[in-house]
């Protein structure tokens, strides 16, 4: 049997090491090239996915501020009944608030009367403001504060009451006084109405000069309920 010597075998050990290291080699290159084709399609995906994002973004900024509007509010608190001045006012800018008054109209603002009262930073309408000075000549202002069993819910600036005078809280009275109340003062409109928690209904009222001390005074004593009337009176 022949057999082959030790210098035999190791020209083919070198090539076959050889052919294995080229295979190793090009399957490592291979390995190394076939994610840049993915990796460049995702880094053009994130940029324009980035490029729409920050498009989005301008043009929902833009709409914003194309939105806003510069507009008149009270930058001291004014009362009830006082005159408005022009260092009371401050300009904001604000959007979606479709009855502010535009910084435009300032001047036919200066001088107008708070039909309510104001609170620094409140954005001015025209319900708020009222030409005729409060109180005008004759009238009185009223403020009372009432159960809620003995005010309508929903009363606002502007709206027209009948103001009653009725038992005290717990008092049940008799059936005459119950059926046919005294009318304190009728026609009276309502100046400002806050809630107060836990406390009832606080109204502000323009009350005839003549009744304005017996209203104010039933009220005191917890004696008042009002009723809301029509603006105008019944006809």
């Amino acid at each position: 049997m022949t057999t082959r010597s030790d210098s035999d075998q190791r020209p083919t050990t070198k090539a076959g090491d050889a052919s294995g290291q080229r295979a190793a080699a090009d399957l490592l290159r291979r390995g190394r090239d076939l994610p840049r084709v993915p990796r460049r399609y995702g880094q053009w995906a994130a940029a324009v996915l980035f490029v729409l994002v920050t498009m989005l973004a301008a043009g929902w900024l833009w709409q914003q501020k194309s939105d806003r509007q510069e507009v008149l509010a009270v930058g001291v608190a004014v009362p009830v009944g006082s005159a408005i001045e022009r260092d009371d006012l401050t300009v904001l800018e604000v959007a979606g608030v479709g009855d502010a008054i535009s910084v435009g109209e300032v001047d036919s603002i200066v001088g107008s009367t708070a039909a309510v009262g104001l609170v620094p930073g409140q954005v001015l309408n025209h319900d708020m403001l009222t030409s005729d000075p409060t109180p005008g000549p004759n009238q009185r202002v009223v403020g009372v504060e009432l159960d809620a069993t003995r005010v309508p819910g929903g009363l606002v600036p502007g709206d027209v009451v009948t103001v009653l005078a009725v038992p005290p809280m717990g008092d049940p009275s008799t059936a005459n006084e119950l059926e046919s109340p005294m009318v304190l003062a009728d026609q009276v409109t309502v100046s400002s109405a806050v809630k107060v928690e836990g406390a009832g209904t606080r109204l502000t009222l323009v009350v005839p000069a003549g009744q304005a001390n017996r209203v104010a005074a039933y009220g005191a004593a917890g004696r008042v309920a009002v009723v809301q009337a029509p603006t105008g009176g019944d006809r």
